[in-house]
């Protein structure tokens, strides 16, 4: 860009000296980026060999750099390892329009009533299949899988 620059006041074309160092800076690759953001925040001028000497060091600590393009943790790894030490504060909780509140129950923890479960075995009231004389009898002796036999 310099020497195409040098052609036009060559051929007695005036160009001013922030407009060259603006095609200059616009034509730099993305990596440049910092160094055009900075240039223009801090509001420089300089000719246009200062420029190529300022590029130069910006390019030579790029280099120096490694970057690093994805950091991420291996499914291998625990979350309680990253964790450890560092104080979280909870999500804030959403209450849920659709639940009921919960109660607290004004006397003791309530048990089912037994007379409301029905054998699956038997067809008896009072108990369940697991818990049924009938249905463990018949298991440990072996006789079939268990369930009753319709006749």
């Amino acid at each position: 860009m310099i020497g195409l620059i040098e052609k036009l006041v060559g051929l007695d074309v005036v160009i001013p000296a922030e407009f060259s160092t603006d095609i200059i800076l616009l034509s730099l690759p993305p990596s440049f980026d910092g160094f055009v953001v900075n240039f223009n925040m801090n509001k420089l001028e300089a000719t246009l060999e200062e420029l190529v000497n300022m590029l130069t060091t910006y390019e030579a600590t790029i280099k120096k750099e490694k970057h690093v393009l994805l950091v991420g943790s291996s499914s291998g790894m625990k979350k309680g390892a990253q964790n450890k030490g560092k104080k979280r504060s909870a999500p804030p909780k959403k209450n849920k329009p659709n639940k009921k509140p919960y109660k607290k129950p004004t006397s003791g923890p309530s048990k089912p009533d037994k007379s409301e479960h029905v054998c699956f075995h038997c067809n008896k009231p009072g108990h369940w299949r697991r818990n049924c004389t009938e249905y463990l009898a018949q298991k440990r002796s072996g006789h079939g899988d268990g369930k009753k036999q319709e006749t």
